[in-house]
C-alpha cells in the first residue's frame, strides 16, 4: 500500500505493503479488472449515419449511431465521433452515451473551417487502444460560408466507397414527383409484411441533395486504426469516459514513473481523485456520468521531488490519411454551393447567428459532503468585520487554525481535537477544491474574497491518502488564474459525455410565411415502433433543387440496407 501524507514537506510517501495495487475507489474504475492479462476482446463495429452529406461552416450536423459486437456483454456504450480533414488533422470530437447499441448526437462545424471534404470517424475506446477492428469513416463536404467562389475542391483519390445494399423491398412513395417551395410533402415508407419482424432499427431523414457530395450518404471508407499506446489499458466505457495522460520531467521530458497524480474538478462540489503513474509515466482516471466540458486541474508529485509536468491525451484516434486530388466543379455543383452559402447568410440574418458553445459541465454527486467528509466547523468570514488578509482572518475567526509567516516561508497547522494538540504536519489545503502546496496563495485573501472556510480537526483518510486535518477555502469569485500561473500544474478543458438533446427542428407544421425556410435538412427521425407502413411529412425549403429522402434499415442479423427517393423542388 502507498501511504501519502500531507505533512511538513509537501508530500511524504512510505511503502508499507506491496500487495495492494496503488489505485483507489472511483479512480481507475474497472481498468485492471479482467480487461488485461491477455484477455481477447470482442470486435466492435460502429456505423454512423449523419443526416446530411454536406454542411456550411457554422452548421450543426446531427447523426445516429449503431454498434455491433460479437459479444453483447462487452459492447461499449460510449462512442466517440471525431471530425478530421483528409490529411488526418484533428478538428474536434464529441463523446456520445448510447443505449441499446444505438445513440444520437451532434457535432458543430466550426465557423472558420475552410472549404473541403472532411471525415467523421466513430470509434470506441476498445478500438482505439487495441488497434484492432475497422473504423467506418463517413465523408462530409464543408463549404465555408465566407467563400464566395468555390470552383475547385480536393476529393478522395483512388479510394472506393463501400456502400450499403439497396433494399428493393422497401418502397418510398410521395404524392407527386415535383413540388413548389414551402409545399407539404407526405411520405409513406412501406415495409413488406414478411419483413416487419426482421428489422430492429430504422432511421429516416430528408434534405437537400448536393450534386457533388450526395454519394457520401450511402457509403463509407473503412480504415484500420494505428495503435500508439505502449502500455494499453483495456477498458470498455459503459457510463463515462477514460481520461489519460503522461507525467514527464519538466526539464528532460522523460516519463516519470510512480508519480502521484492528483485530479481536481473545481466545477463541482470538490471532486478529487488520485492515481500512480505507471512505468511509462501514464496515468488514467475514469469519470462516470460526467457531461459537458470540464475544467480539469491535474498535478503530479514525483517520489524524488523532481519537478513534473502533465501531457494530457485528448483521445483522438489515429488512422491513415486519405489521398486526395483536385476536382474542378461543374456549373450545377457551383450553382448549388452558391445557393446554400447565400441561404446560410440570409438564415443568420433572419434568425440570428449562434456560435456553438460547449455544454455546461455536470457531474452527479453521489454524496452530500465533499471527498474529505463533513467539516468539523464551517466559517463565514464576511459575517465578521472587514479583515484585510488571511493572517488576520486566521487570528480573529479561524480558531484552531495556526497560520505563521516567517522568513523561511508560511506554515499552517490545525488543532488535532483527538489529542487536544496541534498536528505536527501541515493539513490538506484546498482552494476551491484544488490542492495547494504553496501557502502564500492564501496570504492576500481577506473577508471580501472568501465565501466560506471548511476545517476538519481530525485525521482523514481517502484510499491510501492520510490527511492531517483539512483546510478548505472557497472564494466568492472562483478563478483559476492562480493555477495557470503556477508551474507544474496542468489546467485543461476536456469534453466529457455530450449532454443528450432532442433534435428540435420539426419541419412538419405550416411554415411561417414571413420568415423564409432556408433549411438544408428537412426531416430526421429514429423509428421507435417499426410497422408495415411508416408515415411522416415535411415542408420543402425555399431553396430550389433536388430533395433526397433516405431510409436506413438494420435487420436482426445486423445487416444494413437503405432505400431512397428523389423529389424535385421548383
Amino acid at each position: 500500500m502507498t501511504c501519502l501524507i500531507f505533512g511538513k514537506e509537501d508530500l511524504k510517501v512510505t511503502r508499507m505493503n506491496r500487495r495492494k495495487i496503488n489505485i483507489v475507489p472511483y479512480v481507475i474504475l474497472f481498468i485492471l479488472i479482467l480487461f488485461v492479462n491477455g484477455k481477447m476482446r470482442a470486435q466492435e463495429i460502429i456505423h454512423l449515419f449523419p443526416d446530411r452529406s454536406f454542411a456550411v461552416s457554422g452548421d450543426t450536423v446531427w447523426f445516429s449511431i449503431f454498434i455491433y459486437s460479437d459479444d453483447s456483454n462487452e459492447t461499449s456504450e460510449v462512442v466517440h465521433v471525431q471530425l478530421d480533414d483528409l490529411a488526418n488533422n484533428h478538428v474536434s470530437k464529441v463523446s456520445i452515451l448510447c443505449s441499446g447499441k444505438t445513440g444520437e448526437g451532434y457535432i458543430h462545424i466550426p465557423d472558420s473551417l475552410s472549404t473541403g471534404i472532411y471525415v467523421l470517424k466513430p470509434f470506441s475506446l476498445v478500438q482505439k487502444i487495441s488497434g484492432k477492428g475497422v473504423i467506418n469513416q463517413k465523408l462530409i463536404t464543408v463549404y465555408n460560408r465566407f467563400d464566395n467562389e468555390t470552383g475547385v475542391i480536393e476529393e478522395p483519390d483512388g479510394i472506393k466507397l463501400k456502400r450499403y445494399d439497396i433494399n428493393k423491398e422497401v418502397v418510398i412513395t410521395t404524392g407527386k414527383e415535383q413540388y413548389e417551395k414551402g409545399e407539404n410533402v407526405n411520405v409513406e415508407i412501406r415495409i413488406p409484411g414478411t419483413g416487419i419482424d426482421q428489422y430492429k432499427k430504422v432511421f429516416a431523414f430528408a434534405g437537400l441533395a448536393d450534386p457533388f457530395s450526395q454519394r457520401f450518404l450511402s457509403g463509407w471508407i473503412p480504415s484500420s486504426t494505428i495503435a500508439k499506446t505502449e502500455n494499453p489499458v483495456m477498458l470498455t466505457e459503459k457510463n463515462g469516459i477514460l481520461i489519460s495522460g503522461k507525467v514527464v520531467s519538466n526539464e528532460t521530458d522523460v516519463p516519470v514513473a510512480n508519480a502521484i497524480v492528483l485530479l481536481s474538478i473545481p466545477d463541482t462540489i470538490p471532486f478529487f481523485d488520485y492515481c500512480i503513474s505507471d512505468s511509462a509515466g501514464e496515468f488514467y482516471f475514469y469519470l462516470r456520468n460526467a457531461t459537458g466540458v470540464a475544467n480539469l486541474v491535474i498535478q503530479a508529485l514525483s517520489q524524488n521531488e523532481e519537478k513534473c509536468k502533465i501531457k494530457l491525451s485528448y483521445s483522438f484516434i489515429e488512422v491513415g490519411s486519405i489521398p486526395a486530388t483536385q476536382k474542378i466543379l461543374t456549373l450545377e455543383e457551383t450553382t448549388f454551393i452558391g445557393n446554400i452559402i447565400k441561404a446560410s447568410y440570409y438564415s443568420k440574418l433572419f434568425k440570428g447567428y449562434k456560435i456553438g458553445t460547449p455544454d455546461n459541465f455536470m457531474l452527479p454527486m453521489q454524496f452530500k459532503y465533499p471527498f474529505y467528509g463533513p467539516p468539523t466547523k464551517t466559517y463565514y468570514p464576511d459575517l465578521f468585520v472587514d479583515l484585510p488578509d488571511f493572517r488576520e482572518i486566521s487570528r480573529e475567526i479561524l480558531h484552531g487554525v495556526q497560520y505563521r509567516e516567517r522568513k523561511g516561508g508560511t506554515t499552517i497547522r490545525l488543532q488535532n481535537q483527538s489529542i487536544s494538540a496541534l498536528f505536527s504536519q501541515e493539513p490538506l489545503r484546498l482552494l476551491d477544491g484544488i490542492p495547494v502546496f504553496d501557502n502564500k496563495i492564501f496570504a492576500p485573501m481577506g473577508t471580501n474574497d472568501i465565501k466560506k472556510v471548511d476545517v476538519v480537526f481530525y485525521k482523514r483518510f481517502y484510499g491510501d491518502l492520510t490527511f492531517n486535518g483539512v483546510l478548505s477555502v472557497y472564494t466568492k469569485n472562483k478563478s483559476l488564474d492562480w493555477v495557470d500561473l503556477k508551474p507544474g500544474i496542468g489546467h485543461f478543458e476536456y469534453s466529457c459525455l455530450q449532454l443528450a438533446k432532442r433534435f428540435e427542428f420539426m419541419n412538419g407544421r405550416v411554415p411561417d410565411t414571413h420568415v423564409p425556410n432556408l433549411n438544408k435538412v428537412l426531416f430526421r427521425t429514429t423509428v421507435k415502433e417499426i410497422k408495415s407502413q411508416i408515415d411522416f411529412n415535411f415542408f420543402t425549403s425555399d431553396i430550389k433543387g433536388d430533395v433526397e429522402i433516405n431510409v436506413i434499415l438494420i435487420d436482426k442479423n445486423n445487416h444494413i440496407s437503405y432505400a431512397h427517393k428523389f423529389i424535385d423542388v421548383k
